[in-house]
């Protein structure tokens, strides 16, 4: 019994030793991601992109609403229908690549910036209660933001050749 009570001390002794050793060797870096997601000059292109790329797909579907409007018609309604499709398709689409690659990029630059840094965890603000401004980011993490490029350039899309499409329909039906 006694044997058993000196060997649990002396784990308990080792287990001490070797948390406070651990905790010695942490250093923290605290960021508001939000902020410094939205705060930068690579947002700000993003968005303008974006607002560019919607304003004509925007005008061409409030110019088939207001044909829709004054005509009823079944090729009215089909072309509005068409035209919100295709604003909706090209921003939902170009929205989540924008975002995907504004994202891999935040990824990246956190990682530099904790290896370069020598930080051991870096933690989102809003999952900390409480936190030192001493170990806020945030500002850093914008300005290495800030010096980012991004190719804002969508990948180039195959052409469809519509009568090539219709040629090979009724074949494909013919071997079945």
């Amino acid at each position: 019994m006694k044997r058993l009570i000196v060997l649990l001390a002396i784990a308990l002794l080792g287990l001490g030793l070797f948390g406070c050793n651990q905790q010695a060797g942490i250093a923290v870096g605290v960021v508001d991601e939000a902020a410094a997601f939205q705060n930068n000059k690579a947002a700000t292109s993003a968005m303008t992109y974006l607002q560019e790329l919607g304003t004509p797909l925007q005008q061409k579907a409030e110019a088939a609403y207001k044909a829709m409007q004054e005509d009823q018609s079944e090729e009215n309604v089909a072309a509005y229908k068409a035209a919100m499709g295709e604003l909706q398709s090209v921003m939902n689409e170009e929205q989540q690549r924008v975002v995907a690659l504004i994202d891999a990029k935040f990824n990246e630059v956190l990682e530099t910036y904790r290896k370069d840094k020598g930080l051991t965890i870096i933690l989102s603000r809003q999952s900390v209660i409480a936190v030192d401004n001493a170990v806020d980011i945030t500002a850093d993490i914008s300005a290495a933001m800030d010096a980012i490029e991004l190719d804002l350039t969508p990948p180039a899309r195959p052409v469809v050749d519509d009568a090539a499409v219709t040629e090979q329909a009724p074949a494909a039906s013919d071997e079945q």
